[in-house]
């Protein structure tokens, strides 16, 4: 049972709807001039940052005229090697490459932005999409088998609980692996200084000459 799975069942006892992603979302069907992008509202692949860690300025623009265009609320999904996990939640508008799926909620009153995002930002869903992949040296996801992943549905209030809950659970992981990096740079600092001091000669074999 995923995380998610296990906080909608603490929170919702009784049970909730269980609904195929295709039902709540749809790919955007949009697009936008390039020329109008920048290299921040532009968003490649290869600037989308692997293990849900966001995405970064673009180094490159568009090859085509014409782009998918993006808004607020949206997930943005890499579709190449899905194991990478690169995924973001736009916090502005813009457009993207094909390489990227656009994912946009049919209805903000009954599925939240924010809790989408946990849903396809969890392992249970990368499975899945890494499962239904194409190919074997650049595989891409399936589109069509990404909208049959099953989520579940909570109420509106109960989503925005789990959102909370699961960005603490982030903060906190990135706050113990800061604490872990700087544990290790400080051992790493005191262990080269005991092994130059090891490396020092005895004070009799300063200046000795055979």
């Amino acid at each position: 049972m995923s995380q998610i799975e296990e906080l909608v069942e603490r929170l919702c006892p009784d049970g909730v709807t269980h609904v195929s992603l295709g039902n709540v979302v749809a790919y955007s069907t949009t697009t936008i001039d390039a020329s109008e992008l920048t290299e921040t509202t532009f968003v490649g692949v290869d600037n989308l940052l692997p293990n849900k860690a966001g995405k970064t300025t673009a180094r490159h623009g568009p090859n085509t005229a014409r782009v998918t265009q993006f808004q607020e609320g949206d997930v943005l999904l890499g579709n190449i090697r899905p194991y990478l996990r690169k995924i973001w939640l736009a916090d502005h508008s813009g457009g993207c490459s094909g390489d990227v799926l656009c994912i946009r909620i049919h209805d903000t009153s009954e599925i939240s932005p924010g809790f989408l995002f946990q849903v396809l930002g969890s392992e249970s869903f990368f499975r899945f999409f890494t499962k239904h992949s194409r190919g074997a040296k650049m595989p891409r996801g399936d589109k069509k088998e990404v909208l049959k992943y099953v989520l579940p549905v909570p109420p509106l209030e109960v989503q925005h609980e789990i959102v909370k809950i699961l960005d603490t659970f982030t903060d906190l992981e990135a706050e113990l692996e800061a604490e872990l990096e700087a544990r290790r740079a400080q051992y790493e600092y005191y262990r080269d200084q005991l092994l130059s001091f090891n490396e020092t000669p005895p004070p009799d074999q300063v200046g000795h000459v055979e």
